[in-house]
């Protein structure tokens, strides 16, 4: 079996945030970023602003129906809760791969899925203060899709490759699971427990860095 390698990181903010004027956009344009492809969720009460990079994506995810939301099967994935991280505490991270994903997993789809088509999630997601590690079912990286939504990646501001540097965790994760797989294939390079805020620091090769969730860079 292949080793999983990364396909995306998701993170929640308000979506007043993604909006030209918004803090998380304004900073990542700072940096040159330019975003390269928008979708809502339809049936999870979801949308995202992305930035494609060659091998992987980051996705700046918020809700735009609370009622929806509510009323779709990602109850298990505490999607609600994530998205107020700021009052609950919970991990406003998801992490995806390409490839079969590690340890044990459901199975969420909803009504606008293809038929036949499922997403795997990692039970370890079943603790909101875990990031939410899941399977994609896109099996291409940014620099192969044809369809183009990846537009000029980050090619303008000079980076190519988004890299997970650092993942702070409240505890161990579940040997054999998927955060500990993700950490073996290597695009998880450091994990850290320790108390307090979640975080996770992204390297934005070459030679810059995001900690997330505040978008500071470094």
């Amino acid at each position: 079996m292949a080793e999983p390698e990364l396909d995306h990181i998701f993170v929640f903010v308000d979506a007043a945030e993604t909006k030209p004027g918004g803090g998380v956009f304004g900073r990542l344009a700072a940096l040159g970023l330019e975003p390269s492809f928008t979708r809502r969720h339809v049936g999870q009460g979801t949308a995202n602003l992305c930035y494609a990079f060659d091998n992987a994506y980051l996705e700046l995810l918020y809700v735009v129906d609370a009622v929806e939301l509510a009323a779709s099967s990602l109850g298990r994935a505490h999607f609600t809760v994530r998205a107020a991280w700021r009052k609950t505490g919970a991990s406003p991270f998801g992490i995806a791969c390409r490839g079969t994903l590690p340890g044990e997993s459901w199975a969420y789809r909803n009504a606008g899925f293809p038929p036949g088509v499922s997403i795997a999630i990692s039970t370890e997601g079943d603790d909101p203060a875990m990031p939410l590690a899941f399977a994609s079912p896109v099996h291409a990286a940014p620099l192969d899709w044809s369809d183009g939504r990846a537009g000029r990646r980050q090619t303008a501001a000079g980076f190519s490759r988004l890299a997970i540097e650092r993942l702070t965790l409240p505890r161990l994760p579940v040997a054999g699971g998927a955060l500990d797989g993700f950490h073996r294939a290597g695009f998880i390079k450091v994990l850290e427990i320790a108390e307090g805020a979640p975080e996770m620091l992204i390297g934005l090769a070459p030679g810059r860095r995001l900690r997330l969730p505040l978008f500071t860079a470094t």
